[in-house]
């Protein structure tokens, strides 16, 4: 495999808050992306996407060349169920509160296997053809979000008072995005049950998989930090800051679960990988 460019770049002054991260060696390419939580875990100063993302690569790099995606994603699993054993407060603890788990979303491509593996709302692009796996209960918090924010205007709020103040739409909007986890990996299937990686996935068919050809070919991995994938990181970069621009509180030209916030370089971390396989 060979590279061609990369970029990750976190929403926050501190880059080492990034809880976006990419792995790329022969056997693979793959970006995972934390999910970011409310609440830190008790006795412990990182987040639980930044720990999910650390655990994950991690286990990449430990990886057989030849692992199946149901291999590699039990891999995964594992490594995070050996944390909550050994780093914190015990696995029942974290079965309990799903709200707490460290949890990640990945798109990997595996050399050997000739697979392009997906889960959740990573991207990636591959002759033209984009391909991620957005969850039900994301696209009701997005257009919740944004019927929040278009009931403030009605009622004569600004945008840039909105913008300064997101306590008014947090306010709103906090409450029911914390009944959300209850549907991760919940035993019981509904229309809003979402998988995340979290060491308790058990969904494999809700892995999108997809064969790659025989012959090279040149394919961009990113998270949803772009609104838009384009075929070079310079057009996804001039789409992302276009959209920053026109639309900060992300409602209008893109809806999104959250929006720039003052101080911040973006809405959510960022990360871009383009390579041929």
């Amino acid at each position: 495999m060979r590279l061609i460019e990369h970029h990750s770049f976190g929403k926050r002054k501190d880059q080492d808050l990034n809880e976006d991260g990419f792995f790329f060696s022969e056997e693979y390419a793959a970006l995972i992306d934390g999910c970011s939580t409310y609440e830190l875990i008790p006795n412990t100063t990182k987040s639980a996407g930044l720990i999910a993302k650390d655990l994950i690569l991690k286990s990449l790099a430990t990886l057989s060349p030849y692992s199946t995606y149901q291999e590699a994603f039990e891999a995964f699993n594992e490594a995070l169920l050996n944390w909550y054993d050994e780093e914190s407060q015990g696995r029942d603890f974290f079965q309990r509160n799903p709200h707490l788990r460290p949890g990640a979303y990945a798109a990997i491509v595996s050399n050997a296997r000739r697979e392009l593996w997906i889960l959740g709302d990573c991207q990636a692009l591959m002759n033209n053809t984009h391909y991620s796996a957005p969850k039900k209960v994301d696209a009701l918090m997005e257009e919740l979000r944004a019927f929040i924010i278009e009931a403030l205007r009605h009622e004569g709020v600004s945008e840039k008072t909105i913008f300064e103040n997101p306590a008014l739409v947090d306010t709103f909007l906090r409450p029911i995005m914390a009944k959300q986890s209850l549907f991760q990996n919940s035993n019981e299937k509904t229309s809003f049950s979402y998988p995340t990686l979290d060491g308790f996935f058990t969904d494999y068919p809700s892995i999108l998989v997809i064969e790659l050809p025989s012959e090279p070919v040149e394919i961009v991995l990113a998270s949803d930090g772009y609104p838009k994938l384009f075929p070079t990181l310079e057009e996804s970069e001039q789409y992302l800051q276009e959209i920053l621009h026109s639309d900060p509180l992300c409602y209008k030209d893109f809806r999104s679960t959250k929006g720039l916030i003052e101080g911040n370089a973006s809405f959510d971390d960022r990360t871009y990988l383009r390579f041929i396989v």
